[in-house]
C-alpha cells in the first residue's frame, strides 16, 4: 500500500512537471500579448495626436487664407525642433498676420507670431528675427517664407528639399 501511494505521488509529480513544460511555451506567447496591446495603443495615440495637429494647422492656415495669400516657410529638424511659419499677406506683400508651429513632437500647436505686421514679406532679414528674439529654427522658417515669396513673385518654382534617404545616397 505504501509503494502504491509513492508510485501515485511520483506519477502526479511527473504530470505536474510535464504540464509546467507545456505551460511555459504558451506563457511565452501570453507574455507578448500585453506588449502587443501596448504597441497598438501607442500607435493609436500617435495617430490621434497627428490628426489633432493637422486639424489645428489647417484651422490656422484657413484663418490666414481668409485674409489673403499665405507665405509659408518650413524647417525640418531631424533631432531638434522644426518649425513652420505662415504669414497672411496682402496684394503688395505686406504682412497682415503671422502664425508658427515649432516643436519636435505631435504635441506642437500653432501660435500667433507677432512683430512682423506691416513689414514686406519679401524683405525680411535675420536682423528682423533677432530683434524679436526668435529661435534659430523659427528664424530659418521666417527667412524661408520670405525666400519662397520672392521665388514665386519672380515666376519660379520652389524646389523641394531632398528626402533624408536621398541625402544619404548623395
Amino acid at each position: 500500500e505504501g509503494t502504491t501511494k509513492q508510485n501515485a505521488a511520483a506519477a502526479a509529480e511527473r504530470n505536474t512537471k510535464a504540464k509546467g513544460k507545456e505551460g511555459k511555451g504558451g506563457s511565452c506567447i501570453m507574455s507578448l500579448i500585453p506588449l502587443m496591446i501596448l504597441f497598438l495603443a501607442a500607435f493609436m495615440l500617435q495617430y490621434l495626436f497627428t490628426f489633432m495637429q493637422m486639424k489645428d494647422f489647417n484651422r490656422h492656415y484657413g484663418s490666414l487664407r481668409r485674409m489673403g495669400r499665405v507665405a509659408i516657410g518650413k524647417v525640418k529638424g531631424a533631432l531638434r525642433a522644426g518649425a513652420i511659419v505662415m504669414f497672411a499677406i496682402d496684394e503688395e506683400g505686406t504682412i497682415l498676420a503671422g502664425r508658427y508651429m515649432q516643436g519636435i513632437t505631435v504635441l506642437a500647436r500653432c501660435r500667433v507670431l507677432k512683430g512682423f505686421e506691416g513689414k514686406d514679406v519679401g524683405k525680411l532679414t535675420e536682423d528682423d528675427c533677432k530683434a524679436l528674439h526668435l529661435s534659430k529654427s523659427l528664424t530659418k522658417g521666417v527667412l524661408e517664407a520670405s525666400s519662397n515669396y520672392n521665388i514665386l513673385m519672380a515666376g519660379g518654382e520652389i524646389p523641394e528639399p531632398p528626402a533624408p534617404l536621398e541625402r544619404l545616397g548623395n
